[in-house]
């Protein structure tokens, strides 16, 4: 893996130390050079968009061969939150009817189902207190004949647990209950198989380990899903159409497409799709996504080995089977612990359970020395750990 850090200029610097890629990846090279294309053509082309949206469709196909699932059963969005809210304004429901999620679950998925109070949807949420882990019985005790879905993240952003959606889905989906998956912080980091998982729904930004610019996300519906969702999109546009005229001329007969192409839009963000392109030729086919796996959670041993002998925990469980590969929560939560990152170029983020440190493809282990040494002034110079 050393070979491909050369292509992350951010991380291949010997001043910063960057561990933060569940915020945002710094880009790569092979990235870079896509976009490089793009605004050449942008620049000097006549009618590069054509061949934008040719690159936009092999990456459609692309990431639907990644998520092992039909192509046409994937579109894209805006983001995560577009994604989400497609779903959640279009499966009907009877006022007393309810949903089920975690009291942590991120908010972008949470308020987008407390928005539907107002229409008779009851929200319950699932108290953690504390648990880093969730499967089909975290969600049992609340789940009854008027459930009509169950929301929640593969990977939680503040925690690093990775959750059971196969068992969750294995569960419920057999009751008629749906279960809408956010992937966000997987896709780009693991072998993923919705098929294998079945979920109803996932929805996810490809800014994360995927690296791509912002603006643009993924929704998947399972085909057999769609039949049971209102007929109307709650976004209508041309691309959302069976059976556009030719002439743009809107015809009255409305016909949506029947696969999940209904939800899609004709025009997105074709440097984020070109960018998107890219990483996918990069991640997926070069390096693999099982040999990416692999070198994080090498990483992340790594850094709970050389962690111990200074006392500091990391949240959540030790099972591989249970917690991100990338994705760490270090028990720091005193607030003096933001300074001294900065102040040593440690590039991090800061939650409520503590210091997420999250690894890309490009770290390595002098990256985990740098960290722990980091984290071993500290605490001699007197910062607290809480």
């Amino acid at each position: 893996m050393e070979k491909y850090r050369t292509l992350v200029p951010v991380a291949a610097r010997d001043d910063v130390t960057y561990l933060n890629a569940s915020f945002q990846p710094p880009m790569n090279l092979r990235v870079r050079a896509a976009l490089d294309t793009f605004l050449d053509q942008a620049v000097h082309e006549t009618h590069p968009k054509p061949g934008w949206q040719g690159t936009a469709q092999q990456a459609q196909a692309g990431l639907a061969a990644y998520l092992k699932v039909p192509t046409e059963s994937v579109v894209f969005t805006r983001d995560t939150t577009e994604g989400l809210n497609l779903f959640q304004r279009s499966i009907p429901f009877q006022q007393g009817d309810n949903v089920v999620v975690l009291d942590s679950e991120h908010p972008n998925h949470a308020y987008g189902w407390l928005g539907l109070i107002d229409k008779g949807l009851e929200v319950r949420r699932v108290e953690t207190n504390g648990d880093t882990f969730a499967n089909a019985e975290t969600y049992a005790p609340l789940v009854d004949s008027q459930t009509i879905a169950i929301g929640l993240s593969s990977i939680m952003f503040h925690s690093g647990q990775m959750n059971d959606i196969k068992d969750i889905c294995e569960r419920f989906r057999p009751q008629g209950i749906h279960v809408l998956v956010d992937i966000t912080q997987h896709v780009g980091v693991a072998p993923i198989d919705l098929t294998s998982w079945g979920v109803s729904v996932a929805a996810f930004g490809l800014h994360k380990g995927m690296g791509c610019l912002g603006g643009l996300g993924g929704l998947y519906i399972h085909p057999d899903v769609l039949p049971s969702l209102k007929g109307t999109p709650p976004i209508v546009g041309a691309g959302s159409i069976a059976n556009l005229p030719a002439s743009l001329v809107a015809n009255p007969d409305v016909q949506y497409h029947p696969s999940t192409q209904r939800y899609g839009h004709l025009n997105i963000s074709f440097i984020s799709a070109i960018s998107l392109n890219a990483s996918l030729k990069f991640l997926a086919k070069e390096i693999g996504m099982q040999r990416i796996e692999s070198h994080l959670r090498s990483l992340g041993r790594e850094m709970a080995i050389q962690l111990k002998p200074l006392g500091v925990e990391i949240v959540g469980s030790e099972r591989a089977d249970r917690r991100a590969p990338h994705l760490y929560i270090l028990k720091l939560l005193h607030p003096d612990w933001v300074d001294h990152f900065q102040k040593e170029n440690i590039i991090v983020s800061h939650y409520r359970c503590g210091v997420r440190v999250s690894f890309g493809f490009y770290n390595n282990l002098s990256d985990v020395r740098s960290l722990v040494a980091s984290i071993e002034r500290g605490l001699k110079n007197g910062v607290p750990r809480n």
